[in-house]
């Protein structure tokens, strides 16, 4: 399956900023979440998030193109970044 040149460049862009969220939710996380970890559980849980809301088809506030919603990726970034590191022993 081949993947076109704007679908490529909104999934980096959902992904980067999903990695931005992912450093907000580390920081209120606390001392136990690393900025390294934040950053990759806010990048995958922002393209998941933003992807699950174009399949239910939810109105993108912050439309990246395509469907796809910058706000959902920044909120999906930060819930899994501030999960993931909440729980980290």
């Amino acid at each position: 399956m081949n993947i076109g040149p704007e679908l490529t460049g909104i999934v980096l862009t959902i992904g980067a900023l999903g990695g931005v969220g992912g450093l907000i939710g580390g920081f209120f996380a606390g001392r136990r979440a690393t900025a390294t970890g934040s950053v990759l559980m806010g990048i995958i849980g922002g393209i998941s998030v933003a992807a699950i809301a174009r399949v239910v088809e939810l109105p993108p506030y912050i439309n990246a193109g395509a469907g796809y919603s910058l706000a959902y990726a920044l909120a999906g970034g930060a819930l899994l970044a501030f999960v993931v590191g909440s729980s980290n022993r």
